[in-house]
């Protein structure tokens, strides 16, 4: 496997990804909503394809498997969305592509990584507590946090005792 910037024509392939990467939602009683077939647009991912922190994951035979958008705010990297085919999941792909994120991240002097998740879900919380995040009470998040979640609960996500905001602070 490699891991790569992804390009504007790589966005049909992260769609697909992020599709079957829903499905699992089908298993979380409450969350089968989320295996729709909805995904992010093309506009969400360019926000983060433009300024180079969108990464896709690839077999040896160019395979598009995983992907990982985030976007520099202030002094961190929010990572908005990171998905992993469903033929590819529990195999070290997630885990990788948090690793280039993070590696990332330090190179442009960033001091944290942040992202917004499920609590309760194995493959949300409890996987990026596994490396290195924390889970943040309400009164922790700053206002940028704040308002990300805030836009979460407007779009129908389930809030707050399923959501919360996690914070990695890179040193």
């Amino acid at each position: 496997m490699r891991i790569r910037k992804t390009h504007k024509s790589d966005i049909s392939a992260l769609q697909t990804v992020e599709i079957s990467a829903s499905k699992v939602f089908l298993t979380i009683e409450g969350l089968e909503t989320f295996a729709d077939d909805s995904c992010a647009t093309d506009e969400q991912h360019l926000s983060a394809i433009e300024p180079g922190t969108s990464w896709i994951a690839e077999t040896d035979d160019g395979q598009q498997v995983g992907f990982l958008a985030a976007i520099p705010e202030d002094t961190a990297l929010h990572i908005y969305e990171i998905s992993v085919h469903s033929d590819h999941q529990k195999q070290g792909v997630g885990k990788a592509l948090m690793e280039h994120a993070e590696a990332h991240a330090r190179v442009l002097g960033l001091s944290e990584m942040t992202l917004t998740t499920f609590r309760h879900v194995p493959w949300n919380a409890p996987f990026y507590e596994r490396l290195g995040f924390q889970i943040l009470k309400p009164k922790e998040c700053d206002g940028r946090l704040g308002r990300i979640l805030a836009e979460e609960l407007g779009r129908g996500l389930p809030m707050p005792e399923q959501r919360c905001a996690m914070r990695k602070t890179l040193t």
